[in-house]
């Protein structure tokens, strides 16, 4: 626990630290159109197979795309999470990894979720089309803002600045772009407003001794 009072402070002196901060990061992955579309139609595949929740074998499935994902995943995903630790023996950890692949239709979405029994989330997009003129947000990953613990807000607190200002925060998918943030956060996919379907892979990351 940090201890932000340890030390007198002096008259005047004011120290401000950005308590309970959320890692989010948008990353591109670098992986080419080709390589999206064959995810793409990985995923499509195995949604016809499967009635009901989303399994979460999709690393595990014997084809060399789920292998070459996952690889693009973790390593993307351990490049981030090593430059937010000062775990000393970081480099010495193991990487755990469940996935499942969600397809978004016109009109479709992904409810309200968050997964505690991991330790980080990343979302890939392997397929997403323009929305309908006229409409914003629709079909975004969206992390819901966790802090507001009472109803009660005036001027001062309205227009904070970054990174202490409220409001839930948007990512547009984007095909061969990958976000990550911490698991347990709340998060769902709004309604999505265009005819290409939107096909997300999402990845469960524990990294164990």
């Amino acid at each position: 626990m940090a201890d932000t009072g340890s030390k007198a402070a002096t008259v005047g002196q004011t120290g401000i630290v950005p308590l309970f901060a959320t890692p989010f990061a948008a990353v591109n992955t670098g992986t080419d159109r080709s390589f999206n579309e064959r995810v793409a139609v990985l995923c499509e595949s195995q949604q016809s197979r499967t009635s009901g929740p989303a399994r979460d074998d999709f690393f595990s499935l014997d084809d060399p795309v789920a292998g070459e994902l996952r690889d693009v995943i973790m390593r993307h995903a351990s490049s981030v999470v090593a430059g937010l630790s000062t775990a000393a023996d970081f480099a010495r950890l193991q990487m755990q990894a469940r996935a499942w692949c969600s397809v978004v239709s016109r009109n479709g979405h992904v409810s309200a979720q968050h997964f505690p029994g991991a330790s980080w989330l990343a979302v890939f997009c392997a397929q997403a089309g323009d929305s309908d003129a006229g409409i914003r947000n629709a079909g975004v990953l969206r992390l819901y803002e966790r802090r507001l613990g009472s109803v009660y807000r005036d001027a001062s607190t309205s227009e904070l600045k970054p990174p202490f200002c409220y409001g839930n925060h948007t990512w547009t998918p984007v095909p061969g772009h990958m976000a990550l943030f911490p698991s347990h956060v709340p998060h769902e996919v709004s309604v999505v407003r265009s005819d290409t379907p939107l096909l997300l892979v999402f990845a469960m990351i524990r990294f164990v001794g």
